[in-house]
């Protein structure tokens, strides 16, 4: 997922590109972007099919180009499907109250913090934007029209239920990381974002019909390459509110005739230690994991105790500081102590939780889910490919095992683990100090940007004699995009080359090597469970691709190659 401009805006671009948050690059967040110099990056929310070379009269340009010229339009689509364009200077950092009201009521039940921000604009209604910030780094937001409320309740006979399930539906493109594919949008990602739309409209104590009413209104009566027509996302919304109600404990979740009562929404307040737990929050509740295809459970909470024998006050403040690092950092890591693997490994298990719950940002790999599963004595840790690296000098498996061993049989009792849940969390000490001091944020476009911004810092460091400053003066480290053909899947090793300690060694990366749009030699070292995590599955020969990775090597044009811990690919 790393290019969502390049993928709309290359020289062949597709027909249709997608859902809100299709393209949305998934680079964190950083406070105080919305600078005067903000410009805004075209996010095509439903079935456009107008070509970006189109809208840009820019076919054939360079990566770096293609940004430029793109930039200066925002060209969107409705929830309904509907194209819209809009000046950029028409879009303000200050959405309707009433709007960031609801925006915030429906993040206060997903127990997610926003990775997005809210703006004003002329669209339709409300729509996921891509913008770029003075450092022409993309970054979502969510626009609204200043009569968005107003106008929405209108549709659905001025019940206030209408925009909500537009809200968060939006919402759900954000969180969940949706990426384009070559050709366009797909359908089943637009009615998993319906699906979410009505288990938190569930949550927050709308009846079904609510839920499906503006989908109803609004939808087509016929599908479309990118958008399913509007009875298969309504029935999606009601898979998601039933899914909802029942979790909620009701006995009428088949009729969905009636209203919820709102439960209340996740929380995951400072927990002093010693403190007592509170009934009805995290660690209070026996809570299940999801079914295939299910809501995802971080919806809610970053850790899962099924077997509820972990102590529930220290549970919350390990809560709390999941979500402060989601929340503050960009990263996201979830904890589930299972009672039954279901007939998987810990290992399938953890990686299948891993592409299901959508942990982590899938272009930067900075997520990661361990799972131990005392009963069955397994236990394991998927780590996306960005989290991985900073994990890689330790032995979280070896040691949860080691957990199991030694402290499970004092928390298969009444009275819990107790003190032993510390010593769960603190296996996890060290990988989680690592990604809370590593930059998440992609921060150059192309190889040759990075090596320009470099030689200009030696420069000035020769020119005023000043002394090495490893936080600004060292390019290795730093997240980019590159973009550009494969050109080998099996590179030769040697200085400048493969390194053959990397794939040789007991990660078993593989290597392949790449030439950028901007003419430099690049390696590209892939961890093994890569692949099984990207869209497109496996590298292609020949085939042009927009990675994102960090710098292991900067190398030139001509004797060394550069090379990337790769954490992500796109066709283009």
């Amino acid at each position: 997922m790393s290019s969502r401009v390049g993928r709309c805006c290359g020289s062949t671009p597709p027909r249709s590109c997608g859902s809100s948050n299709d393209q949305t690059e998934e680079c964190g967040m950083r406070s105080g972007f919305l600078a005067s110099t903000v410009l805004l990056m075209p996010v095509l929310l439903a079935g456009c099919d107008k070509p970006m070379s189109t809208a840009t009269g820019q076919s054939g340009l360079s990566g770096g180009q293609k940004i430029e010229a793109i930039a200066s339009t925002l060209q969107a689509c409705s929830y309904d499907g509907r194209p819209v364009t809009a000046d950029p200077a028409s879009i303000s950092d200050g959405a309707p109250q009433e709007c960031q009201v609801a925006v915030k009521r429906i993040m206060d039940y997903t127990g997610l913090p926003a990775n997005f921000v809210v703006v004003s604009g002329p669209v339709p209604n409300a729509a996921a934007v891509i913008m770029l910030d003075q450092n022409r780094i993309p970054r979502r937001v969510i626009a609204f029209n200043p009569d968005f409320m107003k106008t929405a309740m209108k549709l659905v006979g001025g019940d206030p239920w209408g925009p909500t399930s537009i809200l968060a539906h939006e919402i759900a493109h954000h969180l969940s990381g949706h990426t384009i594919v070559a050709g366009g949008s797909r359908p089943d990602i637009e009615l998993e974002a319906d699906k979410f739309s009505g288990f938190i409209l569930a949550k927050m104590g709308a009846p079904a019909s609510a839920a499906t009413e503006m989908i109803l209104a609004v939808g087509t009566a016929h599908g479309t390459p990118t958008h399913p027509d509007k009875n298969t996302r309504a029935t999606a919304i009601r898979e998601g509110w039933t899914q909802a109600c029942t979790q909620q404990g009701r006995r009428d979740c088949g009729s969905g005739a009636g209203a919820a009562a709102p439960v209340s929404p996740p929380v995951t307040p400072t927990v002093a230690s010693g403190s007592e737990p509170v009934p009805g929050t995290l660690a209070a509740v026996r809570p299940t994991l999801p079914a295939p295809g299910s809501t995802p459970f971080k919806y809610g909470r970053f850790v899962v105790d099924e077997t509820g024998k972990l102590d529930a006050a220290k549970a919350r403040a390990m809560d709390q500081r999941l979500y402060s690092l989601a929340k503050d950092v960009g990263v996201e890591f979830t904890i589930l102590v299972v009672d039954d693997l279901h007939g998987l490994s810990a290992d399938d298990y953890a990686w299948a939780m891993m592409r299901q719950l959508r942990v982590g940002k899938l272009d930067v790999g900075n997520g990661a889910v361990a799972v131990v599963a005392p009963r069955q004595h397994q236990a394991a840790v998927a780590f996306g490919p960005g989290f991985a690296k900073e994990a890689e000098f330790s032995d979280p498996k070896k040691m949860l095992l080691e957990w199991i061993d030694q402290g499970w049989r004092y928390c298969d009792d009444a009275d819990g683990c107790g003190g032993w849940t510390d010593n769960l969390f603190n296996v996890f000490n060290f990988t989680l100090n690592n990604v809370q001091n590593t930059k998440w944020t992609i921060t150059y476009q192309t190889l040759g940007q990075l090596s320009d911004h470099f030689e200009q810092v030696a420069a000035e460091r020769a020119r005023t004699n000043r002394p090495w400053n490893d936080a600004v003066d060292q390019p290795l480290g730093n997240l980019l995009r590159i973009s550009g053909k494969i050109t080998s899947l099996d590179p030769p090793q040697g200085i400048g080359q493969v390194t053959p300690a990397i794939v040789n060694g007991p990660l078993h990366y593989k290597a392949v090597s790449m030439t950028t749009d901007d003419g430099y030699p690049v390696i590209l070292y892939i961890a093994p469970h890569t692949a099984g995590l990207m869209p497109s599955g496996a590298i292609k020969l020949n085939q042009p691709y927009t990675v994102v990775g960090r710098l292991q090597r900067r190398g030139d044009k001509s004797k060394q190659a550069s090379a990337l811990w790769t954490f992500s690919y796109d066709p283009l």
